[in-house]
């Protein structure tokens, strides 16, 4: 064995230690959310339709960076909760929209403070240049990748 696997240590690899975070930040927003009977993809559907105005399936699945399917079954689970109505598009026939229920409405309205509860426990470990500068990173190693964020 040469001596860079020797010196090898997983909890050093800037992959280990990003995923580790963010399921430590998932695990948290998840236990924030158990009240509301909603798990964090249908927490990104809410406020991508209700205060992003992205309504058709396949612009919404891009936005939140789930394969369509995957959005198909989350907005089933989502109408059989009555979380969200999907409809024809009266201008084109062949779209669909996706729109929020009254009752979705409220899970957003609800959800939101959890969301911004976890943004803030762990966000709250920063002042705000390094919030900025952490942005900054993420935004850089995401760039040119499959799955980086549209838009930014």
């Amino acid at each position: 064995m040469d001596q860079k696997a020797l010196s090898y240590k997983l909890r050093d690899g800037l992959g280990y230690r990003v995923s580790r975070l963010a399921r430590v930040m998932e695990r948290d927003f998840e236990r924030r959310l158990a009240g509301l009977g909603i798990t964090r993809l249908m927490w990104c559907v809410l406020p991508t339709v209700g205060l992003e105005n992205i309504e058709r399936p396949s612009d919404i699945a891009e936005h939140i960076g789930v394969d369509r399917t995957a959005l198909s079954r989350v907005l089933r689970e989502m109408e059989a909760k009555d979380l969200v109505r999907r409809a024809r598009d009266d201008s084109d026939g062949r779209s669909t929209r996706v729109s929020l229920t009254r009752k979705g409405r409220r899970c957003l309205d609800g959800a939101l403070p959890q969301s911004q509860g976890t943004t803030n426990h762990f966000g709250g470990k920063l002042n705000c240049r390094e919030v900025e500068i952490l942005h900054r990173l993420i935004d850089k190693l995401l760039s040119g990748e499959e799955g980086a964020l549209p838009g930014i």
